[in-house]
Formats: C-alpha cells, sequence, structure tokens
C-alpha cells in the first residue's frame, strides 16, 4: 500500500518561507552586530597599542617625543629609585638592630631624599628626556658622538659598581688620575687656608666649625678589586633579565638611555673645557661672635628628675637677649680696632670660628658665592684695609677686613666648581632658546606596579 505525501497548501507554503526569511535576517543581524563588536575591538586594540603609544607628549624643536617613550621611561626611572630606597631600608633595618646611630640619621636622610624624588619622578622624567634630546641635538650639529663601545664601558662600570669594583679601563684611568694629581699637587701651592664657611642651602643645618685647607693632597692608593670581562658579562645579561621583568625594558632601550647619560658626559666635558682657568679672589680675615658666644652649657639632668623645658616664649627671649649682647661685643671689639689693637690677637681671644681663629681669622683667597651671601657680599665689596661694621649670617656677627682682592688663578677644587656652572649656564641657555610644546599631563604616566 503506497504512502502518501503529506499535502501542504499554499498558505503553509508562504509561512514557512517567511519563518526562513526571518531565521535569515536574525542571522544576518547576529552576523552585522558580531562585525561590528569585531571591528570595535579592533579599533580599541588599534587605539591603545598604536594610535596613542605613539601619540606626541612634547615636542622639542622638530623632535617628537612619544607617550610610548616617555612611559618607558618613567617605569625605568622608578625602578631604579625603588631598588635604591629597598637597598637603604635594609641598611637602615640592620643599623637600627646594631643601634648605630652614626650612621643612621645619615641614612634616613638620603631615604628622605629618593622619597621625594620618587614623588617628582613622573615630571622629572619627561624633562630629562627634553634636556636629552636638546643635547643629542647640539652633539650632532657638533659632531660630537657616542659609540657602541662607548656604552659598553658605560654600562660595565655601572655594573662593576654595583659589586664594588671597577673595570679594567677604570683602573687604568683612576692611576692615571692618581699620577695627574700628585703632579698638580706639585706645581700648584695654595695660600694657606681654611675651608670657608660653606653656602646655606634650604634647611641645611652646618656650624662655623672649619677644616683645614683643601690642599690636593692624593692619599695611598687602594687595591682596586677589577671585575673581567666574562664576569661583567654574566651581569649584564642578569641586570638586562631584571629590567625585563621589573621595568619591561628591553636591551636597545636600556641601551639608548645609558647612550644619552654618555653624551651628556661628553657634551659637558666639551663646554667646560670653555671655563676661564683664573678669577676674581678675595683674601679677607673675620672675627665670627656667634650668637652662642655666652651660652652656658646646659647641665646634665639629675636621675629622677624630670629635664626643664623651655616654653616656646621663652626661648624667644633667650635668642633675643644673646642676639643683644652678641651685637654689643661685637661693636666692642670694632671700637677697640679703630683704636689700634691688632686683629689677629682680638680673632684668637674672640672669635668663635676655631678654623681662622688661631690664623689672625684669615681665611684665604676665595671665589665669589663660597661663603653665606650676607659673608660673601662684604668680602668681594668692601674696599681694602678696611673694618666692615657687624655682619650678620645664621652663625652670628662678623666682623671683616679686605686685605687683597684680583684676578688669580685658581686652585683645581675651584676651577672644577667653575666648569660645573659653564656647563650648567650653557644647558640653561640651550633650554631657554628651545622651542618646546609640552602636552603632559599627570594621567599620562604609567600605572603603579608593586613588585
Amino acid at each position: 500500500m503506497s504512502s502518501k505525501e503529506p499535502v501542504t497548501t499554499r498558505r503553509q507554503r508562504a509561512y514557512s518561507k517567511q519563518e526562513q526569511e526571518k531565521i535569515r535576517q536574525i542571522y544576518m543581524g547576529l552576523g552585522i552586530i558580531g562585525a561590528l563588536v569585531v571591528v570595535l575591538l579592533a579599533l580599541g586594540f588599534f587605539y591603545s597599542y598604536v594610535i596613542q603609544p605613539n601619540s606626541t607628549i612634547t615636542k622639542v624643536n622638530n623632535t617628537e617625543l612619544t607617550l610610548q617613550q616617555y612611559q618607558d621611561r618613567v617605569r625605568y626611572e622608578r625602578f631604579l629609585i625603588d631598588e635604591q630606597l629597598g637597598q637603604i631600608i635594609s641598611e637602615i633595618t640592620r643599623l637600627r638592630e646594631e643601634g648605630n646611630d652614626q650612621f643612621l640619621q645619615f641614612y634616613e636622610q638620603l631615604g628622605n631624599q629618593l622619597q621625594q624624588q620618587r614623588f617628582l619622578v613622573d615630571q622629572q622624567s619627561l624633562d630629562q628626556m627634553v634636556e636629552e634630546t636638546l643635547l643629542a641635538e647640539k652633539a650632532s650639529a657638533d659632531n660630537v658622538t657616542v659609540s657602541e663601545e662607548d656604552i659598553t664601558e658605560a654600562i660595565n662600570r655601572f655594573l662593576a659598581g654595583r659589586t664594588g669594583g671597577v673595570t679594567e679601563a677604570s683602573a687604568s684611568e683612576t692611576v692615571t688620575a692618581l699620577v695627574n694629581a700628585t703632579a698638580t699637587a706639585a706645581e700648584w701651592t695654595p695660600t694657606p687656608t681654611r675651608t670657608p664657611l660653606p653656602t646655606i642651602e634650604g634647611s641645611e643645618e652646618l656650624t662655623p666649625t672649619a677644616t683645614p685647607a683643601n690642599t690636593p693632597t692624593p692619599g695611598p692608593t687602594a687595591t682596586l678589586n677589577v671585575i673581567g670581562t666574562g664576569e661583567l658579562s654574566n651581569q649584564y645579561t642578569s641586570w638586562l633579565e631584571t629590567l625585563q621583568t621589573n621595568a619591561d625594558i628591553d636591551e636597545a632601550t636600556y641601551r639608548q638611555y645609558i647612550k644619552a647619560s654618555v653624551l651628556r658626559e661628553k657634551m659637558r666635558d666639551v663646554i667646560s673645557a670653555e671655563a676661564p682657568t683664573t678669577g676674581e679672589q678675595s683674601n679677607a680675615r673675620h672675627i665670627l661672635i656667634s650668637f652662642e658666644h655666652f651660652q652656658t652649657p646646659t647641665p646634665e639632668p639629675v636621675e629622677g628628675e624630670e629635664p626643664v623645658e623651655l616654653t616656646e616664649e621663652e626661648r624667644a627671649e633667650e635668642a633675643e637677649i644673646a642676639h643683644q649682647e652678641t651685637k654689643q661685643l661685637a661693636d666692642e671689639i670694632i671700637g677697640r680696632l679703630e683704636a689700634g689693637e691688632d686683629f689677629a690677637e682680638l680673632a684668637e681671644e674672640y672669635s668663635d670660628d676655631p678654623g681662622s681663629r688661631f690664623n689672625g681669622g684669615e681665611l684665604g683667597f676665595v671665589t665669589s658665592g663660597t661663603f653665606v651671601e650676607s659673608v660673601d657680599k662684604a668680602v668681594f665689596e668692601l674696599p681694602l684695609n678696611e673694618v666692615s661694621e657687624p655682619i650678620e649670617s645664621q652663625f652670628g656677627w662678623h666682623i671683616i677686613e679686605v686685605l687683597e682682592r684680583g684676578d688669580r688663578e685658581l686652585s683645581p677644587s675651584d676651577y672644577e666648581q667653575v666648569q660645573r656652572d659653564t656647563f650648567s649656564e650653557w644647558l640653561a641657555d640651550l633650554q631657554s632658546d628651545a622651542n618646546v610644546e609640552d602636552f603632559w599631563t599627570p594621567d599620562k604616566a604609567p600605572p603603579e606596579t608593586r613588585r
């Protein structure tokens, strides 16, 4: 018996065709949506990993610095500071366990300075990149170059220094430098003098105590720990792995950073070679009456008794009395000088500067900027052989007489300072003449990473 196929009506066939069309449209819609999602993801990926990293964060003259370059540099600089901080924290912990307060304070201050530097590193990294770009442009114009060998030697010196050693090239230079220093010391005979009162910066606390003259006398040669090329090669491989893991910095990028550092040193040498070897110097003598001149030592507290603490008003009153009394003494000494008494004898009797007190108060020949501002101004502006009025500084009252002033050959240490100043001034001019367009904002810095 033959079976009959189901009979479909025209309406059923039309309905079936409509359903199939709906399903086809749904699939097409889903396909379009999926395609749009893929396109959007691709666009997002392209923006995040191609467009944004290559966007300009700063333009230096005709050179564009990209966001990727900046973020790489920030990660690198952060890592270097964090590594130093880790070493300092370990040292602080060790010193506390040993009860070594002598060096503990030094390391704590160093740690605080690094913390402050860490806080500013995001902005300072960009400033450094701008400076390096300007130096690179100037070096190119002046045909100053850095070879791959220069870069490798700089890296090797850094790696050797991490383990308290030196490279073979550095050891050779050290020996040569000692020979040259000995020759320089023999050729240059400084005026016997004291180390002058330092210039105060920030909240640094210094005392007027002086040390002997800065005569360049080389000390005994220490045994150098020379690190061989094989060991340095192993250290280099390990260091690159550390940079890749902790800062996402590859070898090529790292060598670019070192190249910029070496180029800066070469440009510094070129520019500082133009520094003058002579300069105005002044030889003066002084009598210092410190604000603590009449102060008696604080008695040791009696066991079991609470030490007496002065109120803020009492401390201010004591300071004002000391200010008046020391000013009065300075005026009296000036009167005795004007009456013909010997400056050297009065310096030995009254001066609170032990570095010059027994040398007639003489400070020796110095360059401008050696002393705190008020003293420095007097030393370079007072007429010769004229006793000043009392000049106030944070150390107390100074009575100053200028003995000689004129252009003289700079001491090795003064010449080095002039070279540093010459390069700093040249670099400041280079930056002020540059056309820098800065698009940096704090959110451009890479996110912090936890190690």
